[in-house]
């Protein structure tokens, strides 16, 4: 099952496809690239758009889990947004001015771009979306794409080095 979010125009739904090279096992990124599929759908309407396309390493992906149960345990966060080395997908809290985390604003970014600018305006070549989060959405979210990574584990050690540095 998909990791869903919605909010009073869309709902949003993000899985995991698949590996971009099934077969692969010599580099350790190629093994590890993630395709991410990204489903919008009108709440109130009959506008549904999909994309497939390379998004995160199974590493990136797990370290977004761990981002989002910490968010909803109320836990500190070491930076106030998570992306991936493929920089098509991001995730940004949106806080009150208490500083309580309210929301989550969701990038999307090149590949990931819907192809309607009506329904969606986009600033920067970048669109945004913004969900209301509460704890208990953040943990359905984490779970949902934990459950999606177990079916796509990582292969192999982890690099010590980032993916900005590989060649």
């Amino acid at each position: 099952m998909p990791a869903i979010l919605t909010n009073d125009r869309f709902r949003m739904e993000v899985s995991v496809a698949g590996y971009e090279f099934p077969d692969e096992g010599a580099d350790i990124y190629d093994a590890n690239w993630l395709l991410i599929r990204v489903r919008l759908k009108l709440v109130y309407g009959a506008w549904t758009w999909q994309v497939e396309d390379a998004g995160a390493l199974t590493w990136e992906l797990a370290d977004a889990v761990q981002w989002l149960r910490a968010l909803a345990a109320g836990e500190p966060v070491e930076q106030e947004w998570c992306g991936f080395s493929e920089p098509d997908i991001r995730f940004e809290t949106i806080r009150n001015t208490e500083g309580e985390l309210v929301g989550l604003t969701i990038q999307l970014m090149d590949e990931f771009q819907p192809p309607t600018k009506v329904l969606m305006p986009r600033e920067n070549n970048i669109v945004t979306l913004r969900f209301h989060t509460p704890p208990d959405v953040l943990l359905a979210l984490a779970e949902r794409l934990e459950k999606q990574l177990v079916k796509f584990p990582q292969r192999g050690e982890r690099p010590a080095i980032s993916q900005a540095q590989h060649p």
